[in-house]
């Protein structure tokens, strides 16, 4: 081989700088400064590098160039050694946002070192640009790169204090000085060197606006040049909330006060997210519908309604493409994956904080998430989806009546969001679809028994007709707590067909089941009281049947007389005491007055009968009273009118001598009154007189 005979060793490919072991020992200072005042980063890398590989007989070792990757807009690319300027080209890459800077410069032979900077200015794209790199009035995101060897590495940021910092990684530390602050990284053991994404905002200098929807205002902050992203977000949040009302069948519940415009989510790999802490939604500059009512889903569904970390974000996709359709746009397409894509797990097991997940799991998890809700409620239509969603943001227990408050309800848990499904929802595929996305080997272990307690819990069901099951059944099977579930089976199971008997004998007599005799059934839940509900339930359905009698009779036609009867007897009344006594649930004082009741009844034709016949008879006495009392004043009449007759013959025939100066004879009885004494005629016995008429003659 020709002395002259060369191997050039070039550090060319990104993120892989050339190591020492390959023969080039390379350390670097990156700084990039933010002046806001220009909306530009000034970005300076300093590189030292240093020929390590040994020349090797006439076979010597050299470098002649250094490459090293910068955004894709940098202007003003230059770089210098010493007070030389050296040539650099740019070159792209497959990521539209990074271009590579290669810097030439003399061969550097075993030995020898040499230090280069790189600088260039980074203005950014307009927003929505496929290059990534922004930087505007009030904010930046740009990409950072520290070259070298592990431990050789610093990566330093500068801008304003005023500025919130975020990056991909968390390697940063921050040191203020005054108005400025400097966050420094410092690449200690990845061979690849150091690669981050940061994004600085100030919080002051933003276009706001408010948006009045749903009974509230909102308000959107986005970037000062950036207005379209404020009329995009204004128009759809103004369709979609109503629309996300009727779907989540709840009304909007607040707890949002802003729509921020940031680059920060993407950071940490993200499209936005819902911060409840501070009542924002956080959503990058693109123009994504789907994005935004997802998060605006949150609202509604979230980890303050549902344990698991899967049904609050499946749930959250699904609303949102169907608000997307709801309001006339497009679904975005979601990936496709499977049980045997890398990182899959099951979604249960999907938690955490987002420090301590992983992002391949991340990356499969949401859109299994959203594959495994997708084909939970595939089925049901928009009403039918409301209701089992709203069922599950209430707390509700699936074994229920819909809308029915559960004072111990929290969060629901994936196996009540699994009731809630199968059971108001009727997706029957719901234990299958949970078995192959979210469950454990464990978790699917209590399947089957669930599934043996629910087809008991359906015959008991429909063995006590319109009635609940008791309480202490329908609270064992919440808990999915099956053996239990089945002690309480085993002590209710004659109660069922008791029940249904009580019902059926309410509705043949046209009566309401009272509250109280179907509460004591459905809210028993101690052996006591399964116990006493074998008495006390076909005991009701005897009373019910005697009060429906009552009831009957009191309803009848009656003819007059029996009506005068039942009127005599009270029947209506004391009737309506069993029926008053039957709905408080006092069953012996309804038995009791019902029975007297329909008693009472039976007699009624006879006393109507009785009654007017005694009546009859008092008047035919009283007739007859009278009639014997005329008759009584006639005869009296008749004797004291001979008494007359008689006085006056006597009288007549008897000299006046005979009589004292004054007589009073008797007088007849006037008609209508007692006989009582006649005027009294006085008769003049002195002097002369002369028969017949005329005046008497005086002496």
């Amino acid at each position: 081989m020709p002395w002259a005979a060369a191997l050039v060793v070039c550090a060319a490919l990104v993120g892989q700088p050339a190591l020492a072991e390959e023969g080039l020992s390379t350390q670097a200072t990156s700084r990039y400064v933010l002046d806001a005042r220009r909306t530009t980063v000034e970005a300076s890398i300093t590189l030292q590098l240093r020929n390590v590989a040994p020349d090797d007989g006439d076979v010597y070792y050299y470098f002649d160039a250094f490459t090293v990757p910068v955004p894709a807009g940098a202007r003003n690319v230059r770089a210098r050694s010493g007070s030389s300027s050296l040539d650099v080209s740019l070159r792209r890459t497959e990521d539209p946002s990074t271009r590579l800077a290669r810097v030439s410069f003399p061969d550097l032979r075993y030995g020898r070192s040499r230090t280069i900077e790189l600088t260039f200015d980074v203005p950014g794209e307009k927003p929505r640009s496929e290059d990534s790199t922004r930087v505007g009035p009030g904010y930046a995101t740009f990409a950072v790169y520290g070259v070298g060897d592990p431990g050789g590495s610093t990566v330093e940021v500068v801008a304003p204090s005023s500025m919130t910092f975020d990056a991909t990684s968390d390697d940063f530390t921050a040191d203020e000085d005054g108005s400025t602050t400097t966050h420094t990284a410092t690449a200690t053991d990845d061979e690849g060197g150091f690669w981050a994404v940061v994004s600085l905002r100030d919080p002051d200098k933003v276009e706001e606006r408010p948006v009045d929807v749903a009974g509230t205002s909102l308000l959107l902050s986005g970037f000062p040049d950036d207005p379209q992203w404020a009329d995009f977000v204004a128009e759809q949040v103004v369709k979609g909330i109503p629309a996300l009302e009727r779907l989540v069948g709840a009304p909007w519940p607040g707890g949002l006060e802003r729509i921020r415009e940031d680059a920060s989510p993407s950071l940490r790999g993200y499209d936005g997210w819902f911060d409840p802490t501070d009542d924002e939604i956080v959503i990058g500059e693109a123009l994504d519908e789907d994005l935004l009512f997802h998060e605006l889903s949150h609202a509604w569904v979230s980890g303050d309604h549902f344990d698991e970390r899967w049904v609050s974000e499946g749930l959250a996709q699904v609303l949102a493409q169907r608000t997307v359709v709801a309001t006339g746009g497009t679904p975005r397409k979601q990936p496709s994956v499977s049980r045997r894509s890398a990182g899959a797990v099951a979604l249960n097991a999907w938690g955490g904080s987002a420090g301590s997940r992983s992002a391949d799991v991340d990356a499969y998890a949401y859109p299994a998430a959203y594959a495994a809700t997708g084909a939970l409620l595939k089925n049901l239509e928009d009403e039918e989806l409301a209701a089992v969603v709203g069922a599950g943001i209430r707390g509700e227990r699936a074994y229920d009546p819909p809308g029915t408050k559960d004072p111990d309800g929290g969060r629901t848990s994936w196996q009540r969001w699994l009731d809630l499904l199968e059971t108001r929802g009727g997706v029957e595929a719901a234990p299958d679809v949970f078995a192959r996305w979210a469950l454990t080997a464990e978790e699917r272990a209590q399947l089957a028994p669930r599934e043996k307690a629910r087809v008991a819990y359906a015959a008991l069901d429909e063995a006590d007709g319109a009635w609940l099951p008791p309480e202490g059944l329908r609270d064992a099977m919440t808990a999915w707590d099956f053996e239990r579930a089945a002690a309480v089976q085993d002590k209710v199971a004659g109660l069922g067909a008791a029940a249904t008997r009580f019902q059926a004998a309410a509705q043949r007599v046209g009566l309401e089941v009272p509250d109280a005799l179907r509460s004591s059934y459905e809210q028993a839940e101690q052996d006591e009281q399964y116990a006493a509900l074998g008495t006390s339930l076909p005991k009701a359905a005897s009373t019910v049947t005697a009060v429906g009698r009552a009831q009957a009779v009191t309803a009848s036609d009656r003819d007059p007389v029996s009506g005068l009867g039942a009127a005599i007897l009270g029947v209506d009344d004391r009737a309506e005491e069993a029926l008053d006594a039957f709905e408080d649930g006092r069953l012996d004082a309804a038995s009791a007055a019902a029975e007297e009741a329909t008693g009472r009844a039976d007699k009624a034709l006879l006393v109507g009968i009785g009654v007017p016949l005694v009546v009859v008879l008092l008047i035919v006495a009283g007739v007859l009273a009278v009639l014997w009392a005329r008759r009584l004043g006639v005869r009296r009449r008749a004797a004291l009118s001979a008494e007359r007759e008689a006085a006056l013959a006597r009288l007549a025939s008897s000299p006046f001598s005979e009589y004292p100066p004054s007589l009073t004879l008797p007088a007849d009885r006037g008609p209508g009154g007692p006989p009582g004494p006649a005027p009294r005629t006085p008769l003049d016995l002195g002097g002369d007189h002369q028969a017949g008429a005329g005046t008497p003659n005086r002496g």
